[in-house]
């Protein structure tokens, strides 16, 4: 209630002002100030602030936050402030966490890539250093500059000490290389970790309720790499530690999850490893299992070769997937074994069937998932626990039960034990 006081007093001193959690609306009383509608009067610099005109100091600064993660702002607003985006991206935090792993795995290596970025900065540091003291000489210098001694040694030195500093700096950075490729086994830790966070982050959009905050991962991430069993050989500590994190990311996070959100999170899990690591799933097949490809007019579809069980809508999706590499020919299969489809088509578990035509074979897990989601899509939750089973194992099929016991061990005098609202609701 007295934030606009408060604001006052900052700019009249000229104190930084930050202003945190703001919505895409923001109060009109900030306008003048966003807009820096300054004025003078009898030789004072002031601003209309409410219904008073305060005192402006100009090295006020306004800072405004928010913790929205996409916020559409109207061009007013935007044209009248500058707009930092720091939002992690994938990319970003993948590095971050390589830095972590590296920290945690080959401490020697990281602390002497810290040191040789210093020394580099400094020998880069010292060359401009001496390039400017040379080329301020040579502006001051009076008459002939050969006849100036001081220069001429000047220059002698300088040519020594830059023909050192050249060499330290190139052996240093061939040596950063080096380091930077010993650092590069442990990429792919890294890279599951920031897959992890973004599947994590995403279930806000499931319900609002769940809420995880990149220090929380983070810290997670690390106690997962404790919990690693230990390994000699680099490629085996890589997968072992892979394995720990998404497990112990899996289990965590299950634990504020409702029962009825725990396979979708597994599903995205096996998802987005598919597709952003093994890259076995294509983002059109991933759009169409979202979607179905979208609505086809009945004018453009073909002649429905078994009008008993495939709907107009049906027929659409598939018209869909046809357009979709590997599918072609799917249509033209329905026509070929009407018989053997219509009995697909019509079983009460149709995902525990192979496809039929010599399909089954013929595409991938997912694409065969593609097909079910086509044809019967309210199969498709009953086929997700096979998939999720052929792909990240039973670990994440067999929802871990609450245990206080190991959610005691995660705890710690700072971070308390906290069970989320949808455990405490289930169990009522």
């Amino acid at each position: 209630s007295s934030y606009l006081r408060t604001l006052g007093n900052c700019i009249r001193v000229g104190n930084p002002v930050l202003l945190e959690n703001v919505e895409e609306s923001l109060d009109p009383a900030l306008e003048p100030v966003l807009g820096r509608q300054v004025f003078k009067q009898s030789g004072r610099l002031l601003i209309r602030l409410g219904d008073t005109d305060v005192d402006y100091s100009t090295d006020f600064r306004f800072y405004i936050t928010t913790k929205l993660p996409n916020p559409h702002y109207p061009p007013e607003v935007c044209v009248k402030v500058t707009v930092v985006n720091f939002t992690v991206t994938p990319k970003g935090l993948e590095d971050q966490l390589l830095v972590q792993v590296v920290a945690h795995e080959r401490p020697e290596l990281e602390e002497e890539k810290n040191l040789l970025v210093v020394q580099i900065s400094n020998g880069q540091k010292q060359l401009k250093d001496l390039e400017d003291k040379i080329l301020y000489m040579l502006a001051n210098s009076q008459g002939n500059i050969l006849d100036d001694a001081e220069l001429i040694t000047t220059l002698k030195a300088s040519k020594v000490i830059s023909t050192e500093v050249n060499s330290q700096v190139a052996q240093a950075l061939e040596t950063k290389d080096k380091i930077d490729s010993a650092c590069e086994g442990y990429r792919p830790v890294a890279k599951r970790g920031a897959l992890l966070y973004f599947v994590v982050a995403d279930l806000s959009a499931i319900d609002p309720m769940y809420q995880y905050s990149l220090q929380f991962f983070v810290t997670l991430f690390k106690n997962a790499m404790d919990k690693a069993p230990a390994s000699e050989d680099v490629g085996e500590r890589v997968k072992l530690m892979i394995q720990v994190i998404t497990e112990d990311v899996y289990t965590q996070v299950c634990r504020g999850l409702f029962e009825k959100d725990k396979k979708l999170f597994s599903f995205l899990i096996a998802v987005q490893i598919m597709r952003l690591e093994l890259e076995t799933i294509s983002s059109p097949e991933w759009a169409f299992f979202l979607t179905k490809g979208g609505f086809v007019d009945e004018g453009a579809l073909p002649a429905n070769p078994a009008e008993d069980v495939l709907s107009t809508i049906v027929l659409g999706a598939l018209v869909n997937l046809q357009g979709l590499p590997g599918f072609d020919g799917l249509l033209d299969s329905f026509s070929a074994d009407t018989d053997a489809w219509r009995d697909w088509c019509t079983n009460d578990a149709p995902q525990d069937l192979p496809l039929p035509g010599g399909w089954q074979a013929k595409l991938t897990p997912f694409q065969n998932l593609l097909v079910l989601r086509a044809i019967r899509d309210e199969k498709i939750v009953s086929a997700l626990s096979v998939f999720i089973l052929n792909n990240i194992g039973k670990h994440y099929i067999d929802v871990p039960p609450f245990d206080l016991a190991s959610s005691f061990k995660d705890s710690a005098p700072l971070t308390p034990i906290k069970i989320g609202r949808a455990s405490c609701r289930e169990r009522v």
